[in-house]
């Protein structure tokens, strides 16, 4: 039996018999669960570390309609070891905010010390309420700073503290901590039930339903880019499940593409971009392309984390811009309208052509060349902004300073693709000499040596599961003056940590300049 089930059974049920303000039982009980079941304070507490910097629970009961003789009633308030009320919780669930919401709330807490005014929503509010919230702060002229955390500010020059979470966050970092408390879980299964209950009839109260998908539909095939009638005449049908409306349609521009478009309640709950979404379908066609595999490559390529897969189906987000009006939606729709158009062509498509061009760098453990590649471009990154460029395949070097200062990048890893663990020996890195160079010209220079100034040794000394060669963070770096290195065709680790020290990826501009510094002006080539 699910959480919901369970909560249906008793919670839920006399919430809609007895009818009491579903922020008061819904707080009352959080209440209860905090003070009886103690295990519970160390998720909200983690929670409240992770957004808060140096926030803390007291170790004082947690109270309900609290009374403040100048704000009348807290929905939850735990006070300090010293008394003073540092822990608020305001409760929503369709309920607006108040008009001393949130700036009096914060005038009244203590002026020294890590203090909070929590908003406790759903999720469907968070984005809603959120900016209402700052937008208060700055009519009231509280001026605020951004924490890391996106739902979190503190007021400037005191350590009080403002954040919005969503109802299902929190309950979720309670959870673990209960694990062993059977009564606890079963009182924590009684509030989600219900948090899920309130939620849901609030999404059904805020999304836009049958009048906003059918404008939707409208401008599309208006615009000439959906259809809403099969191949043999017969019209699309209509949805309705749980609440949610939707239509069956086609993209139908260059590319053809057989969705379901309409509103997906659960998913905008789980992650509150829009309540719009496309299904692509299976689905094939007499005078389209329909579903194939690469639907599904190219909409990553270009939408990345957005895309939500469920089994064999794709749910697509229509995530509008400036507004959210039918015109904004039809808008984003079009755009998804022509990602799907290249695949019409897919030779001309250079999303599909930069995939597969990409592919090979996209393994934990590449192969020599590939890795050559990815580890060059990591330095051109780290060390662009100090005035070096990155060569072309064809010179003879791989990067040179606006000074003229040339440097060679070597690599090497434990991990290798064409190797097994058993077979892989010390590393070791090429430093030969070479018979000549190419120049500024294009010309062949037969000058023997070592033509850059500093050598740069790239070591990746992961292997087997942990290894991941795409992460910049996991290399260590080794920088050696060319004329710091001992007269032989190649070096072995051992030698270059003798020589010098590793740094990592934000440290390897200083390591380099310092090293360069240190020629006291570029050899002659």
């Amino acid at each position: 039996m699910s959480d919901t089930e369970t909560s249906r059974l008793l919670l839920t049920h006399l919430s809609w018999r007895f009818h009491p303000p579903m922020e008061v039982l819904a707080c009352t009980v959080l209440e209860y669960i905090l003070n009886h079941h103690p295990d519970s304070r160390e998720g909200l507490n983690d929670l409240l570390g992770r957004i808060v910097p140096g926030m803390r629970l007291s170790g004082m009961d947690f109270e309900t309609e609290a009374s403040h003789p100048e704000l009348g009633r807290l929905d939850v308030l735990q006070r300090g070891d010293d008394g003073e009320g540092r822990f608020v919780i305001e409760a929503k669930f369709d309920a607006p905010l108040m008009p001393t919401q949130p700036a009096a709330y914060l005038e009244q807490m203590p002026s020294a010390g890590v203090s909070v005014l929590m908003f406790l929503v759903p999720t469907l509010r968070v984005e809603e309420l959120w900016p209402r919230l700052l937008r208060r702060l700055d009519k009231a002229e509280l001026p605020y700073s951004d924490l890391e955390h996106p739902g979190c500010v503190q007021i400037d020059e005191t350590e009080k503290h403002l954040c919005i979470i969503d109802w299902t966050t929190l309950l979720d970092s309670m959870k673990e901590p209960l694990e062993g408390d059977e009564f606890g879980r079963a009182d924590l299964r009684q509030l989600r039930g219900l948090a899920r209950f309130a939620e849901a009839k609030e999404s059904k109260a805020r999304l836009p339903g049958e009048e906003m998908v059918n404008a939707v539909v409208k401008l599309g095939k208006a615009a000439g880019w959906l259809a809403t009638r099969t191949t043999r005449g017969g019209a699309y049908g209509i949805t309705r499940q749980g609440g949610d409306y939707g239509r069956y349609a086609r993209l139908d521009r260059l590319y053809k593409l057989g969705v379901w478009l309409g509103i997906n309640s659960r998913l905008h709950r789980k992650f509150a971009s829009t309540p719009l979404w496309v299904m692509c379908m299976d689905w094939a066609y007499a005078d389209g392309q329909g579903w194939n595999a690469g639907v599904k490559t190219i909409l990553e390529a270009r939408m990345g984390s957005e895309l939500h897969a469920d089994g064999k189906r794709l749910w697509v987000p229509v995530i509008p811009e400036g507004g959210k009006g039918p015109d904004r939606y039809a808008a984003a729709l079009e755009r998804i309208v022509g990602i799907l158009d290249e695949l019409a062509e897919p030779w001309h498509s250079d999303a599909i052509v930069l995939e597969e061009v990409s592919r090979p760098y996209k393994q934990g453990v590449m192969n020599n060349v590939h890795r050559s590649e990815y580890v060059e471009a990591i330095v051109a990154l780290a060390l662009k902004a100090s005035g070096w460029t990155r060569m072309t395949p064809w010179d003879s070097w791989d990067l040179e300073h606006k000074s003229g200062a040339r440097l060679e990048v070597k690599q090497s890893a434990a991990a290798q693709a064409w190797k097994s663990p058993e077979q892989r020996s010390p590393a070791r890195f090429d430093i030969a000499p070479r018979t000549g160079y190419w120049d500024e010209e294009g010309d062949w220079v037969p000058k023997p040596g070592r033509h850059a100034d500093v050598y740069l040794f790239a070591w990746h000394g992961a292997d087997g599961d942990t290894a991941d060669q795409r992460d910049p963070g996991s290399w260590e770096f080794y920088v050696v003056a060319g004329r710091d290195l001992p007269e032989q065709k190649s070096i072995a680790l051992k030698v270059l940590q003798d020589l010098t020290s590793p740094c990592g990826i934000d440290a390897l501009a200083a390591a380099v300049d310092a090293a360069t510094g240190r020629l006291g002006g570029r050899p002659s080539g």
